[in-house]
């Protein structure tokens, strides 16, 4: 997602007008955190890496309505030995499953709250839409077993999709902190999207589902077949536009992102690591015209892994473990039509 900053991000469009983005992130975890606590020496080695592109188009119907339409593609690598033959680093060999394609694509409608004519320096929009199953949530690559190779489904890390209708729950709003003085150029920012998933599971299989592992019983119904999880990004922060010449602005921030143990509508149950970042979030900007272009750095400050419903059910002791990353790196391009 990018910014909606209003004045510094254009994203208050005239009727008929379009507003294309194309932006691309990059995300990499490769370090164990058991419950509030990263770990020094791996506990379940598994380095992820995700290269995501992402086109998003907003088209103006009137001054206050927009509807927005985003299309996802991605490509992801997960190297670990646990999810082949099921041995923890020593370290054993690593094999790396891929999957790459299109994602799972959401539209929704925005309206502004205040009229922009009236509020030209702060709104606040909602926005409401769906999310539709088009990303493959079946991706397979080879896995390694003690008989030989087999084909098995990819972690749901790198997995396109969640095979699942969702719901999508947005807001964003900006404001410039004075009308003169040096606060007339900086801008604060806000932005959350809640993705809800009604449904519990799909029918993929997770990874290690056709082996009889002990604990934790991969095979059982419980965890067996992937969870369709909801999902969660919160931003908030300033821009100072303008600094040191009109076209460059600076934005400092923080993010708030996740999966959750439990879902906001349905069940809970299936194969899912639930978890979540705060993050600092510095970047810069350039516009000039119709064109605006952005990188922002993402740095985790904190990361929490929490233990799945399904983990509880069957005893699986101790608090929640996840591999989540350290940084992340977004690059975007916006022009307006």
């Amino acid at each position: 997602m990018t910014p909606s900053l209003g004045v510094e991000g254009g994203s208050i469009l005239e009727p008929g007008h379009w507003l294309a983005t194309v932006s691309f992130r990059y995300y990499n975890s490769r370090q164990d955190v058991l419950g509030d606590e990263p770990q020094d020496q791996p506990i379940v080695y598994a380095n992820t890496h995700l290269y995501q592109f992402d086109i998003n188009v907003v088209y103006g119907v009137t001054k206050r309505l927009s509807l927005v339409l985003d299309i996802p593609f991605q490509y992801g690598t997960r190297a670990t030995s646990i999810e082949h033959d099921f041995t923890r680093p020593n370290p054993p060999p690593l094999h790396t499953m891929h999957a790459g394609g299109l994602g799972d694509i959401r539209l929704r409608g925005d309206v502004w709250l205040l009229d922009p004519d009236k509020h030209p320096n702060q709104n606040i929009a909602l926005g409401l839409g769906v999310k539709f199953p088009t990303g493959d949530y079946g991706a397979t690559d080879t896995a390694f077993r003690p008989t030989g190779p087999v084909e098995r489904p990819v972690d749901p890390a790198i997995q396109l999709g969640d095979g699942g209708w969702g719901i999508v729950l947005h807001g964003h709003g900006f404001a410039r902190l004075s009308s003169k003085g040096w606060l007339r150029d900086t801008v604060a920012y806000a932005e959350g999207t809640y993705v809800a998933n009604p449904q519990e599971m799909n029918s993929t299989e997770n990874t290690l589902g056709d082996l009889p592992v002990p604990f934790p019983p991969t095979s059982d119904p419980r965890v067996k077949y992937d969870s369709i999880p909801d999902q969660f990004l919160f931003r908030l922060g300033f821009t100072q536009v303008g600094f040191p010449i009109k076209e460059l602005s600076f934005s400092f921030g923080g993010r708030f992102e996740g999966v959750p143990s439990h879902d906001l509508i349905g069940g809970d149950e299936g194969w899912r690591l639930p978890g979540h970042a705060v993050s600092v979030e510095p970047g810069i900007s350039y516009s000039r015209g119709k064109d605006y272009i952005a990188v922002t750095v993402p740095i985790a400050v904190w990361r929490h892994a929490s233990k799945s419903v399904p983990f509880e059910q069957v005893g699986v002791p101790g608090p929640g473990l996840e591999t989540l990353a350290d940084y992340q790196i977004t690059v975007t391009y916006t022009r307006t039509f």
